[in-house]
């Protein structure tokens, strides 16, 4: 019941990315062009875009969240995926730390606006996934009006595993939580050392 009530407020939260609630179709994912049906436009030559995508790089690896911004003139609508550099591969890649005016697509693992409030100089953190997927990149489609975005800009910067990094890592990954069990188990084990101690310890006096 709580998986089926997330998945719902995912839903709503995407529909109320676009006027009039118009939900995402599930082949934007593919293909980053927005809704036709919203914006009755064809998208822009992207050599013509003001917009810059950054990543920083240039490595990644499990549990390491990568900063990826978009800059430039307001905008009002936006998607940002991380794909292969195989361009036959359309599968998008990780998962994205969502913020007050972001929202994950429930269709697949993509950044998109939370609303059509105008928006500058967007910074997001990509978290990558647990396994090396070879190099990757970022695209992005930004959307300054109706009649005006540019579908599938790639950051130059792009990303390679680090094996090193993945397997010395020790921290445990953002999100991650200590149970109340294992804190009172561990603290009773600690207790009972104590106490031992102290008791060999008076033993030894007397």
């Amino acid at each position: 019941m709580e998986n089926i009530l997330a998945v719902l407020l995912t839903c709503l939260a995407v529909a109320r990315a676009y006027p009039m609630g118009a939900l995402i179709p599930v082949g934007v994912c593919i293909t980053m062009t927005p809704n036709s049906a919203s914006h009755n436009a064809t998208t822009q030559a992207i050599n013509t875009t003001p917009y810059t995508l950054t990543a920083v790089g240039p490595m990644y690896w499990y549990g390491q969240g990568v900063t990826v911004s978009i800059t430039g003139p307001a905008f009002k609508g936006f998607m940002i995926q991380a794909r292969s550099t195989n361009t036959s591969d359309t599968t998008s890649l990780g998962s994205w730390t969502t913020t007050a005016n972001t929202v994950a697509h429930p269709s697949c693992t993509s950044l998109v606006h939370y609303n059509n409030t105008e928006k500058t100089n967007l910074t997001v953190t990509w978290m990558p996934p647990s396994m090396d997927k070879g190099t990757v990149q970022f695209m992005a489609t930004v959307v300054q009006s109706k009649q005006m975005f540019w579908v599938g800009h790639v950051a130059t910067q792009t990303l390679v595993y680090n094996a090193t990094s993945a397997v010395t890592t020790t921290a445990a990954p953002a999100g991650t939580t200590v149970s109340s069990g294992n804190v009172c188990f561990m603290s009773s084990i600690l207790m009972f050392a104590v106490l031992l101690i102290c008791g060999m310890q008076m033993t030894s006096v007397v």
